[in-house]
């Protein structure tokens, strides 16, 4: 018993000399600060095996819903107290999961909503330390964009699950890999035709959510320069009043810029 105590000390002490990621500052001013990092030392160690074991044993419910609450709990409550190779090792995992051909829209809402406060602060994270593939998230935005199975209800989707997914993809754009956004004009191009405002209407939302702005000056020629002056000449030769809105993208751009 006393051995088993001093682990744990000794795993806490570990844990609080670790250069932790983003921890929640405000429980430093707490009189209990000290059981506070030991509570999420724990609860942190029991959420990455439990999450791991749900996985491996194939229990999505209620084994990963459930523990993928636990974690966005823990990231309420503590911040990003965990190190950064286990930040990068958490949004693998989600992405992974999202990458699985027939996962329920239930199980990719989650991970949706987890990857969105796993990547919200995009400097805790470089893009040298993490590639996400543009296309498992193009996946799902062609099932929603394109499907029209749940405007006639045969797909039940979880509320909010369009916005959550469009927000995951525009949290996710920083790091995908430097050819992504020629890949991503490659892909959308045909579809941008003004006499179909439909499809301009999907090819714009895609751009907007997918391109990549973030991008340090070495990577700008691989880039917003492939696309700025294509849609500033698309938008300048087009006077009439569209259902579609071309300066999405530009307003993206000239925002983060």
């Amino acid at each position: 018993m006393m051995n088993s105590q001093l682990n744990t000390d000794e795993q806490f002490t570990e844990m609080c000399n670790e250069n932790l990621q983003r921890p929640n500052i405000y429980n430093e001013y707490l009189p209990c600060q000290t059981t506070i990092k030991q509570q999420a030392s724990r609860s942190f160690e029991q959420i990455r095996e439990n999450l791991s074991r749900t996985i491996q044993s194939g229990e999505f419910q209620p084994g990963f819903r459930l523990w993928s609450f636990k974690l966005r709990e823990f990231i309420l409550l503590y911040g990003h107290s965990f190190t950064k190779v286990d930040h990068i090792k958490f949004v693998q995992f989600y992405v992974s999961i999202i990458s699985i051909t027939n996962l329920n829209c239930a199980d990719a809402m989650i991970c949706f909503e987890v990857l969105n406060d796993l990547l919200q602060k995009t400097r805790l994270i470089d893009r040298n330390d993490l590639t996400i593939s543009w296309r498992t998230l193009y996946r799902w935005a062609e099932f929603i964009i394109f499907c029209h199975d749940s405007t006639y209800a045969l797909v039940t989707l979880p509320k909010n699950f369009d916005i959550q997914m469009f927000l995951c993809i525009r949290n996710c754009s920083p790091y995908f890999s430097e050819k992504a956004t020629q890949e991503i004009l490659d892909e959308i191009r045909p579809q941008i035709c003004h006499i179909d405002s439909s499809s301009m209407s999907d090819a714009i939302k895609i751009l907007e959510s997918f391109l990549p702005i973030n991008l340090p000056p070495s990577l700008h020629s691989q880039g917003f320069q492939l696309w700025l002056s294509e849609l500033f000449d698309i938008w300048q030769s087009i006077y009439n009043n569209t259902p579609w809105e071309i300066v999405s993208p530009i307003n993206k751009f000239i925002h983060n810029f």
